[in-house]
């Protein structure tokens, strides 16, 4: 469905229009059943009552439209703001038929419903047949739709769409099945181009009039703006004489129909025609055979300025082979096929109906020129292991263009089979067909272009000898898959051995013959053999053979780790033996000195320490030393100095722990034959013992005899020789350790005193025995706390 605008921006701008569309008398006429999309701002006059008029309420922002019904039908309409918030309120009033603006009656149906005061979920209104009202509101009352129009043929009426509340503009949808009277039919016109040649020139406006319509009974008027063309004022006097001077001008045209009065407005443009700045237009030909000229496609040059152009079919483009004869339109080129050096033509562009505007620009002839000679040669070494001087060998042919990073290039064992598309399938891998001497055929693509010619092929028989410096040495640097590698600078063995030569290095004998697979810079490889390509002018010279060693390194075999006796005898290490050389080396902080040349080396001091060996490897002439490094430490070591012994006795538990200094690694023992790691030692029975501490590197012994004091659990004195006396373990004369030891019985009597060299209790008191039972005793120990406990009397 087309849509008519009346934009919110015309509404307001201009005083006349809008002041018009605000009252009866100047409504908007309606014409077909388009949508209308417009806005309402302010009111003319007062034309409401809003005592008497049954919605009770009055213009605000008001706008008028006349509807003259062409066909019987129901009359309905949606009214829908352009914003759905409930805030925005559009109220409408319906009058007639038979209305006159200058006599006003009630309305025949209005809604002034306010959408928010009505609590509605919707802000449109308008005229639907499912509503059974004729009117409704103002505020709270009803749901914005009263029932739909029965309308005739004939009839007229009038509608005031007014906005009380909120902004913005609205859409008017027509929903019935009445008609309105039809508008006449209008096209958009072409744009009307002017070529300038004073400051004033004459244009005929109405020359458009046969694109805009075909309708008859109509009335076409020209104006300089829309609302002069809407409102009917100021109108275009002598439309087919205008005056325009070269600024761009919008016109608009109303097209009236007489009989109804409904009219359209379509616009176009008067402007001067300017030409764009010229295009760059260059026509590249190839020069296929060689002579210098090429064959130019002048349509395709006329095609190409054509698409540079907005509007090609209102211009006339010709050729010329001058610009004097351009500006003068002389002598134009045919556009056909057109041969000539490389050159510059002239392109003349005209305007269709202004002849007498053009402008001329250069097009420029370009001639590629073929890069490649009519006959190329190339010359093989036939290096095959096989058979080197039969001159058939694998030749890869597309070195002969070995700078060629644009061209497509196919090769052809005859000029029939390039005619025939049949190019060589395999180039990089070809073997020649005729020994020493044949001839091929090429043709290089590139782009459009494409350039034949004929490739010389020779094979030289070849004897591959061996490079007089090999073998070249190297030490082996790391260990692959149980293989040991080496690198080999191939820059450097370039650079000594084929100093000012053009040479290339490859694996085997088909890479060097098929120049594929290229070996530069380093190289880390087993021992192997590579191949050396002497090439002049990319024509192969010969070929060399280069044996690549890797010698393997020294394996030495020594500990990580040693340790050094500081109180005693030095540590002497002996490389092992079979190697060239020996440089010992001792370091701090990571900076080694050399300390010695020989397979064996007496240490005294602690320290990290480096044995570099080397074996000396010589071949044709040539030799070369393989070191190997390897770094240990030395630790410090001696015996032990006990600082301490502490002594846990008169326990069911006694424990011995030992503390000690020194740099050894330490083991310890109390009998001097089983040893252990730790320096505790549990439930250990009172008595006499000889703490030794050892260094497990064998710096040494230390060792110190100690005893632990404790007593029986019982004694059976039955003169059989085994615990017949109760008497204190672990002591002997000298200790002084003991001061006292009292016995008692069960009830506190003080049974016997005795000391420490005492010769033990014998169980009796004043020579006689005492019963079996169990009896308790209080040591006394000079400078250390008093002992309690009980034992046990059997009989």
């Amino acid at each position: 469905m087309k849509k008519i605008i009346f934009s919110l921006f015309l509404l307001i701008s201009i005083p006349s229009w809008s002041q018009q569309a605000n009252d009866c008398i100047d409504a908007v006429v309606v014409c077909g059943n388009n949508q209308i999309a417009s806005n309402a701002s302010g009111f003319g006059t007062q034309e409401l009552d809003n005592q008497a008029n049954p919605c009770a309420f009055e213009e605000v922002n008001s706008l008028w439209f006349q509807l003259t019904i062409g066909s019987t039908g129901e009359l309905a309409f949606d009214i829908v703001p352009d914003s759905d918030a409930i805030t925005v309120d559009y109220d409408f009033y319906v009058f007639g038929p038979n209305f006159s603006c200058d006599d006003f009656t009630d309305p025949v149906r209005c809604s002034t419903t306010n959408p928010s005061e009505a609590g509605l979920t919707y802000n449109t209104t308008g005229l639907r047949s499912s509503e059974n009202d004729d009117s409704e509101g103002p505020g709270a009352n009803g749901n914005s739709y009263v029932d739909a129009l029965s309308v005739q043929a004939g009839e007229t009426y009038y509608l005031l769409i007014d906005r009380p509340h909120g902004g913005g503009g609205f859409e008017l949808d027509w929903t019935g099945t009445a008609q309105f009277l039809p508008g006449p039919e209008v096209q958009e016109p072409s744009n009307i181009e002017v070529c300038l040649s004073e400051a004033i020139v004459e244009v005929d406006l109405t020359s458009r009039e046969t694109q805009i319509t075909q309708s008859p009974d109509v009335q076409i008027d020209y104006f300089n703006s829309f609302a002069n063309a809407f409102d009917f004022e100021d109108e275009i006097n002598a439309p087919d004489r205008f005056a325009f001077s070269g600024a761009r001008e919008n016109i608009y045209v109303r097209v009236t129909n007489t009989l109804s009065e409904c009219f359209e407005i379509v616009d176009f443009t008067v402007t001067a025609l300017e030409f764009n700045d010229p295009p760059d237009i260059e026509q590249v030909v190839c020069d296929t055979d060689r002579d210098g000229a090429g064959v130019y496609d002048l349509l395709g040059v006329v095609s190409d300025i054509e698409d540079t152009l907005q509007n090609p079919a209102e211009f006339v483009i010709s050729l010329y082979r001058n610009e004097i004869d351009a500006m003068a339109s002389r002598n134009p080129l045919i556009l056909a096929s057109y041969t000539t050096f490389a050159s510059v033509l002239y392109a003349r562009v005209s305007s269709v109906q202004l002849g007498n505007c053009f402008t001329t620009f250069p097009v420029m002839l370009t001639i590629e020129e073929n890069p490649y000679p009519a006959v190329i040669e190339l010359t093989q070494c036939d290096v095959d292991e096989a058979d080197s001087l039969d001159g058939i060998t694998r030749t890869n042919l597309e070195q002969a263009f070995p700078d060629n990073p644009d061209s497509v290039i196919s090769f052809y064992e005859s000029i029939g089979a390039r005619g025939a598309g049949r190019a060589i399938a395999e180039p990089s891998n070809y073997t020649n067909q005729t020994p020493f001497d044949q001839v091929l055929y090429y043709r290089t693509t590139s782009g459009d272009c494409f350039s034949d010619g004929e490739l010389q092929l020779t094979i030289n028989p070849t004897l591959v000898s061996l490079q007089t410096a090999s073998p070249f040495m190297v030490c082996a640097d790391a260990t692959v898959d149980g293989m040991v590698q080496g690198t080999f600078d191939l820059e450097e063995i370039r650079a000594n051995q084929y100093a000012g030569l053009d040479v290339a290095f490859y694996a085997n004998r088909d890479d060097l013959s098929l120049e594929r697979n290229r070996l530069t810079g380093i190289l880390n490889t087993p021992t192997t053999t590579i191949y050396a390509r002497l090439e002049a002018n990319n024509q192969c010279q010969g070929a060399e053979q280069l044996d690549l060693v890797v010698n393997a390194l020294p394996e030495i075999g020594l500990e990580t780790s040693y340790q050094v006796c500081t109180d005693g005898e030095p540590l002497v290490l002996q490389a092992p033996e079979g190697f060239d050389s020996y440089t010992w080396y001792s370091g701090t902080d990571g900076a080694f000195m050399e300390i010695g040349d020989r397979s064996e080396l007496t240490i005294t001091e602690a320290g990290d320490y480096r044995l570099m060996v080397g074996t000396l490897y010589e071949m044709n002439g040539q030799s070369v030393v393989c070191n190997a490094d390897f770094d240990f430490s030395v630790s410090p070591s001696n015996a032990a100095t006990i600082q301490n012994i502490e002594i846990e006795e008169f326990s069911a538990e006694n424990s011995v722990e030992i503390t000690v200094s020194g740099d050894g690694d330490y083991e310890y023992s109390l009998d001097g034959e089983n040893y252990q790691n730790e320096a505790g030692f549990e439930n250990t029975a009172a008595g006499f013992y000889t703490v030794f501490v050892r260094d497990k590197n064998g710096c040494g012994i230390s060792e110190e005899d100690i005893s632990i004091i404790g007593y029986p659990k019982f004694f059976t004195p039955n003169a059989d020789g085994v615990n017949d006396t109760w008497q204190l373990l672990g002591l002997n004369d000298t200790e002084g350790i003991v001061t006292s030891v009292s016995i008692y019985d069960r009830y506190g009597k003080l049974i016997r005193m005795m000391t420490d060299n005492d010769s033990g209790w014998d169980g009796t008191l004043n020579g006689a025995p005492l019963p079996a039972s169990d009896y308790w005793f209080r040591i006394a120990l000079e400078g250390r706390k008093e002992v309690k406990g009980h034992f046990t009397l059997k009989r």
